[in-house]
C-alpha cells in the first residue's frame, strides 16, 4: 500500500529478487508482493542477467552466494549497462569481509545481514529506491544546469558575435562585487545565475538590429527593451529560482525610476539586482561592442560619479568609482594581487 507519509508507491516499483533457495525465494516475494511492489523473481545469475536485459527494474534484491560459484554482487555489473540504472541490495547470511568488499567493488547500494525482519527489509527497500531516484533527478538536474548555463549564453553571443565573453565577465564583476558588499552566498548564487542568463531575452530581438553597427531608430529601441521581459519569459520554467528570473527581468532598471520595463526606483530593486545592473553597464562600456570602442577607465569612473544617484545605487556606483580609481581593472579581479 502507498506509503503517505513519504508520498512512496510501491506499486510503482518493479523489483527483481535473485536468490538459489526456493524457500528464502518465495519468502522475499511474499513480503515485497504483500507491501505493493511488482516482483519478478530468479533462482541463479544466468536468469537474473535474462530478466535485466529483458525488463526495466527499481530495484534488484540478491543473495551474495548463488549456487556454488556465482556471486549476487556480478548483478550490479550488469545493471550498469540499463538505463535507468537500477539499484542492487544484497543479502547475505554469511557475511564475510571478503563478501563486503567484493560487493562494494561493485558499487551495491546496501548489504543485509539475515535473517531480516520484514518491516526492516521494506524499510531499506524504500530508502534506496528514494535515494536513488533523488540522486538521479539531482544527475538531471545538474545536466539541465550545464546546458542552461553554457549553452543559452553562447546562443545569445551567436546572435551578436561582438558581445563575446559578456556574460561570463558580468558574472566576474557581479559576484566579486556582491561579496564585497556581504551579500549571502546563497543570493551570490542566485546572482551568479541571473548575470549568466541576463541578456537571454535577446534571442528575441532580431539579427538586424542587435548587430547594427551605428545608432537605433527609436523603434529599434524599443524592440531591444522588451528583451527583459521575454528573458523573464524564458526563464518562466526556473520557479525555484525566482529571484534568478526578477532580476533578469530588472537588469535594466535605475535608481531614479527613469529604468525599463517597470520603472522601478530606488531599492524597489534588491541590492544584488542593483549590483547586476552596474556591473553589465560597466562591461558594456569596457570593451568594444559594434558601435563604439573601449572606455578607457578614467571616462568610465567619471560616467560612474555622475551616474551615482540618478542611472545607479549611488553608494555602489560611488564603491566601483573608487576602486577603478585606485587600482584600475584589478578592482574586479577575485585576487587582489593579480591582474584582470
Amino acid at each position: 500500500m502507498e506509503d503517505s507519509s513519504f508520498g512512496f508507491d510501491p506499486r510503482r516499483h518493479r523489483v527483481l529478487i535473485v536468490d538459489d533457495e526456493v524457500d528464502v525465494l518465495r519468502g522475499l516475494c511474499h513480503v515485497l508482493e504483500g507491501a505493493g511492489y511488482s516482483v519478478r523473481c530468479a533462482n541463479s545469475l544466468r536468469h537474473a542477467v535474462e530478466a535485466i536485459r529483458s525488463e526495466p527494474f527499481q530495484l534488484v534484491l540478491t543473495d551474495l552466494y548463488l549456487g556454488e560459484t556465482d556471486l549476487g554482487v556480478h548483478i550490479a555489473d550488469f545493471a550498469r549497462e540499463q538505463r535507468p540504472q537500477p539499484p542492487v541490495i544484497v543479502l547475505t547470511g554469511r557475511p564475510t569481509f571478503n563478501g563486503a568488499q567484493e560487493a562494494l567493488r561493485n558499487h551495491v547500494a546496501d548489504i543485509v545481514v539475515k535473517p531480516v525482519e520484514a518491516s526492516q527489509l521494506l524499510a531499506t527497500c524504500r530508502r534506496v529506491i528514494q535515494e536513488t531516484d533523488l540522486a538521479r533527478r539531482n544527475s538531471e538536474l545538474e545536466s539541465a544546469n550545464r546546458v542552461l548555463t553554457s549553452v543559452l549564453p553562447r546562443t545569445i553571443e551567436m546572435k551578436d558575435p561582438t558581445t563575446s565573453g559578456h556574460a561570463s565577465r558580468v558574472v566576474g564583476y557581479t559576484d566579486t562585487l556582491a561579496e564585497r558588499c556581504g551579500v549571502s552566498e546563497e543570493d551570490r548564487s542566485s546572482l551568479r545565475l541571473a548575470a549568466l542568463l541576463h541578456d537571454i531575452g535577446k534571442i528575441g530581438v532580431p539579427d538586424q538590429i542587435l548587430t547594427k553597427p551605428g545608432p537605433l531608430t527609436s523603434d529599434e529601441m524599443e524592440v531591444v527593451k522588451r528583451h527583459p521581459a521575454m528573458g523573464y519569459e524564458v526563464l518562466s520554467e526556473l520557479t525555484e529560482h525566482a529571484n534568478v528570473r526578477t532580476w533578469v527581468y530588472q537588469h535594466h532598471e535605475r535608481w531614479d525610476g527613469l529604468g525599463y520595463p517597470n520603472r522601478l526606483k530606488g531599492e524597489d530593486v534588491a541590492l544584488p539586482g542593483r549590483i547586476l545592473v552596474l556591473a553589465e553597464v560597466y562591461d558594456a562600456l569596457a570593451e568594444q561592442r559594434s558601435y563604439k570602442p573601449a572606455w578607457p577607465v578614467a571616462k568610465i569612473v567619471e560616467l560612474f560619479r555622475e551616474q551615482a544617484g540618478r542611472q545607479f545605487d549611488p553608494d555602489l556606483a560611488h564603491l566601483v568609482a573608487n576602486g577603478l580609481e585606485e587600482r584600475g581593472k584589478r578592482f574586479f579581479a577575485k585576487d587582489q594581487d593579480s591582474l584582470f
